[in-house]
């Protein structure tokens, strides 16, 4: 569909990574930066375990994706239940989460039907006001992130057409989130959402989507690539990775905690790592594939 091949996408996500590590020396050599240096290095190494351990999911292909997208949709459903229905609701979240993304796999279409029953339900959410503290709410909300993104990313990842196109969004995302954090860190002072998400500012955000805008301008130019496809894919990615940041984000804030239960050290948990390549790699899947993609 795109051109390139996971094993060449994987390469350029390592490269990528080996960028991010130079970037974080150069840092260091500026005076009065070294703990910022540090910091980023840290983040950096817990990416680098992330996406390392992605990466190599891709690579080893169906076999491993399927239990790897099953335990991320059953461990998202698990995490989001958790904060917003309570501990006690947390399996039964888990294991709704896990039997959607299953019946996507199983049966493709459904895929097409999640989709449309996801634009009904966020339809009712917005445009129909209601108490939102009850139970059932509470599901609806589950169901509109992270429950069937998940099972859309699920679908998307597993198909052969659109597989490259999920692991780039990847890449993609934690290009925008490093530039993102490090634009924040450097140059940040406006809070861009104070309630939502407080650790991100306008600079920090604006910087982050200049530079994969940058990003995936040159890489189409080097790998001859549409350019005004990858740019707006690129924007399209930008914008839902930050939806899905908020969308986790409010779970939390409804919920009056920080984080997630906790998979990785100074990373939260899957929904702290991974909520934007929900949010966006299902976005994007469902679009190329309804463009003829896919």
């Amino acid at each position: 569909m795109i051109g390139l091949t996971v094993p060449q996408i994987s390469l350029a996500g390592l490269l990528f990574l080996a960028a991010g590590y130079a970037l974080v020396g150069s840092i260091r050599l500026i005076p009065g930066k070294a703990a910022l240096a540090q910091d980023l290095f840290q983040a950096l190494l817990s990416m680098t375990i992330v996406a390392g351990s992605l990466l190599a999911i891709f690579l080893l292909g169906t076999w491993a994706l399927v239990p790897a997208l099953l335990l991320l949709a059953g461990r998202a459903g698990f995490e989001a239940a958790h904060v917003r229905l309570g501990p006690n609701m947390a399996a039964a979240g888990g294991a709704v989460g896990l039997a959607l993304s299953l019946a996507t796999m199983l049966w493709p279409v459904l895929a097409l039907v999640f989709a449309g029953g996801w634009c009904l339900l966020l339809a009712r959410f917005v445009m129909v006001p209601a108490p939102r503290d009850s139970k059932l709410w509470k599901w609806v909300e589950l169901l509109l992130f992270p429950l069937i993104p998940a099972a859309i990313l699920s679908w998307a990842a597993l198909n052969p057409d659109l597989r490259p196109a999920i692991l780039i969004t990847y890449i993609l995302i934690e290009t925008f989130d490093s530039y993102a954090l490090v634009a924040g860190k450097m140059f940040g002072k406006t809070k861009a959402f104070p309630v939502l998400s407080p650790r991100k500012t306008i600079e920090g955000l604006f910087g982050g989507a200049v530079c994969l805008v940058l990003t995936a301008l040159v890489a189409a130019l080097v790998l001859g690539l549409p350019v005004a496809a990858s740019v707006a894919a690129a924007c399209v990615i930008g914008a839902f990775a930050i939806g899905g940041d908020l969308a986790a984000s409010r779970l939390k804030r409804a919920a009056g905690v920080k984080d997630y239960p906790v998979v990785l050290p100074k990373q939260g948990g899957i929904l702290d790592i991974l909520d934007s390549w929900i949010a966006a790699g299902a976005a994007l899947g469902m679009a190329l594939f309804l463009l003829g993609g896919g």
